[in-house]
């Protein structure tokens, strides 16, 4: 329960940054309405194809630049001194991960299923 807890506060605290809300979200969107446009078109199925693969290759970079911050400000040291584990810690982000992932997958394949 406290990994679900914290993941539900790493999402938040991931999605309060603005720019970065709009790259998560403008991507899979992006490609979608690229691929219901140009539906012919074989580069756009290609890339339409790699999308899940880009958003998630995204988030990662998103969840490692957020541990790299998190251990020079400070924060990691914090919660070495709560009762969490680190396994919980990793388990929380890898959670908060998942989940904006399968956001985006349902955005990106419900754009899709409106055309195809």
């Amino acid at each position: 329960m406290v990994i679900a807890r914290l993941a539900a506060l790493n999402t938040k605290r991931l999605l309060r940054n603005k720019a970065l809300r709009v790259v998560l979200v403008v991507l899979p969107l992006l490609v979608a309405v690229l691929r219901i446009i140009f539906s012919d078109n074989k580069p756009i199925l290609h890339a339409a194809q790699l999308c899940p693969i880009a958003c998630a290759l995204l988030l990662f970079a998103v969840l490692y630049s957020q541990w790299w911050m998190d251990s020079s400000t400070g924060l990691l040291a914090g919660f070495r001194s709560s009762p969490i584990s680190p396994r919980g810690l990793v388990a929380s982000r890898i959670l908060s991960g998942v989940l904006i992932l399968l956001a985006q997958m349902a955005a990106f394949l419900g754009i899709l299923a409106i055309r195809f």
